[in-house]
């Protein structure tokens, strides 16, 4: 029979008149215990027959979703068995890549967003696994208490990963507090639904919270995506896209779930191809916003090369030693000014440091001891300087435009930059005519 998540089914045979024997199979007892326990599906080998005589077959199903049960000659079943394994493992495959180098960039930039990346990544495709029965088969196929549990615990459990990804994602605590406080509540109601689960005789009401979960939080994450983005933050792009086509692909599967939609093969089967398209680029999209660090990253590594020569001055000597520190500084100036590297907002302490001819060591320590800024502040400078004349000179440019054509990733970063050192936003900069407050 085709559909591999079945609870249980009973063969009824005749070996003598009047008499029937029997056979088990389905995910409700040990697979060790299946007839045939080599294949994907509950199956059956079906015993000779004479003439007139019948066979039966009972079917019972606990399952919270309905499927339609087809029955499948001995060489159809072979094939579907090869297509769906080939299939399953390369999602696997491409899945569990995402999942190392998430956690590669985790553990080694101590990034949280890739641990909630990967912690959803997981969830979600056991959830997957479980609910098309190959984790039944491959990972507990002795456990059929686990295998009903397990669908619900990992589905209901993706919740948390994939509100806090968002959350640290899209910085909803500090941009949409509301829409923070919503999502942390979700992402706790689900938490306590697991341990609630795994008690709990049915699992029927909890299976209903966490699909009403995922049905009110897809509108509200998407539409606090696209508010983020039209106000300027144009790297959430792929965010956008990425989890906007896997969420209108996996409402059609939720009302499905909820009964609303009947069944077809394509409205069960589309959440699972788009899924690791929607990986890669929410991957691709994390790399994006990883990149828009580097100012930081920059920022706190002039800091750790101040405070180490700072505690090691009477020790250590100084890394300007041999170094024309004027001529370098010229230098320095000499390639801002002419180039303009920091309209790049990728530029960092070590491109700025190769352009001199100086390590980032000397590059930081030349700006600290001589200019009393960090590297961050140096390259703001400039910015702010072209801002301004921006400013005064296309009033009819926006702020965002402006943010761009100077060196900066996003509108907020240039608001916070500008008003830090003009003591006015940009637009009150430019109805104040140019003049600083401080």
């Amino acid at each position: 029979m085709e559909w591999k998540a079945l609870d249980f089914a009973r063969l009824y045979y005749s070996e003598q008149s009047k008499e029937f024997k029997f056979i088990d199979t389905g995910d409700t007892i040990p697979k060790s215990k299946w007839i045939l326990p080599e294949s994907l599906y509950p199956s059956f080998p079906i015993p000779k027959q004479n003439s007139g005589d019948y066979f039966y077959i009972r079917i019972q199903s606990k399952s919270l979703i309905s499927f339609p049960i087809r029955s499948l000659s001995e060489r159809s079943l072979n094939k579907r068995m090869i297509v769906e394994t080939a299939i399953t493992w390369l999602i696997i495959g491409v899945c569990a890549v995402m999942i190392v180098f998430a956690l590669f960039y985790f553990f080694a930039f101590g990034l949280s967003e890739f641990f909630f990346y990967a912690g959803y990544v997981v969830c979600t495709v056991l959830w997957y696994n479980g609910q098309y029965g190959n984790a039944y088969d491959v990972l507990w196929p002795e456990s059929p208490w686990w295998q009903n549990k397990a669908i619900l615990v990992f589905s209901t459990l993706g919740i948390p990963f994939s509100f806090q990804f968002v959350r640290m994602f899209l910085n909803t605590k500090v941009n949409n507090p509301r829409i923070d406080k919503i999502l942390l509540i979700m992402g706790i109601i689900a938490m306590f639904c697991i341990p609630a689960i795994l008690t709990s005789y049915t699992t029927k009401i909890f299976s209903r919270i966490a699909t009403y979960i995922y049905l009110i939080s897809i509108p509200i994450i998407l539409g606090t995506a696209l508010k983020n983005y039209i106000k300027g933050e144009k790297q959430i792009l792929f965010f956008l896209l990425s989890w906007g086509s896997y969420f209108i692909v996996s409402y059609n599967t939720m009302f499905y779930f909820l009964g609303i939609l009947p069944y077809s093969t394509p409205l069960l089967y589309s959440a699972v191809f788009i899924f690791p398209i929607d990986l890669f680029f929410l991957l691709f999209n994390l790399l994006q916003k990883y990149e828009t660090l580097e100012g930081e990253r920059n920022e706190i590594l002039h800091r750790i090369v101040t405070l180490n020569n700072t505690q090691n001055a009477r020790y250590v000597k100084s890394k300007l030693n041999s170094v024309n520190t004027e001529e370098s500084l010229a230098k320095l100036e000499s390639w801002m000014r002419v180039t303009k590297p920091y309209l790049d907002e990728k530029l960092d302490l070590e491109i700025a440091s190769l352009a001199i001819g100086l390590t980032v060591q000397q590059t930081s320590e030349l700006l600290n001891s001589k200019l009393g800024v960090s590297f961050r502040s140096y390259l703001n400078g400039f910015r702010i300087a072209d801002a301004k004349k921006i400013l005064k000179d296309k009033p009819d440019m926006s702020i965002l435009s402006i943010a761009y054509a100077t060196g900066f990733g996003s509108k907020t970063a240039f608001n916070v930059e500008f008003k830090k050192a003009t003591g006015q936003s940009p637009v009150q900069y430019r109805q104040s005519g140019g003049e600083n407050k401080i």
